[in-house]
């Protein structure tokens, strides 16, 4: 499995949100953090599905509540928090979260999942895992979850028992 991500911030301090128009599609948007995250997001899956994949037609469908591509086998999942967006590409079904790590009380947090969170890492890892495998719409045979860019938590869900991660920045 392949993640790639773009920091938004320095994204856009070379690219104006006019350009971002033409990922947007029909969709509203309520605000402007997410119109530039949905389409940064639709920029990257096309972008990197195009030069590292050679996939030449990148129209997504939504299928079933998953963006999938039309003509293409290749499956991804995107996500987004803060400044980060991130798509995994797998040629297995795959789903992805990434969250920022804020403080949170994790007493609650325990009593509420039924399980020990001892560390803001346990709960983000626990919470990322959840959310990538909502977005596989399967049981997972694999997961990875690592702490990214200091303050972050992402994790990587596939049906596939063996899988190795390489993540990997586009400007």
């Amino acid at each position: 499995m392949e993640i790639y991500y773009i920091n938004s911030e320095n994204f856009l301090k070379t690219h104006d949100t006019d350009f971002l128009k033409k990922f947007a599609g029909e969709k509203e948007f309520k605000s402007m953090k997410r119109f530039v995250q949905h389409s940064l997001g639709r920029y990257l899956v096309k972008t990197v599905a195009e030069q590292v994949y050679a996939v030449v037609n990148t129209e997504i469908l939504i299928e079933n509540d998953k963006p999938k591509f039309k003509n293409s086998s290749l499956n991804f999942s995107i996500s987004h928090s803060g400044k980060y967006i991130v798509v995994a590409f797998d040629k297995a079904e795959c789903g992805l979260d990434i969250e920022e790590m804020k403080p949170r009380e994790l007493e609650p947090l325990s009593k509420r999942y039924e399980k020990e969170f001892l560390t803001l890492e346990d709960f983000y890892k626990f919470w990322t895992n959840y959310e990538a495998e909502i977005k596989l719409q399967q049981p997972a045979k694999w997961s990875h979850s690592e702490v990214f860019q200091t303050d972050f938590m992402l994790t990587a869900v596939s049906v596939t028992a063996d899988n190795r991660v390489v993540i990997r920045e586009m400007k």
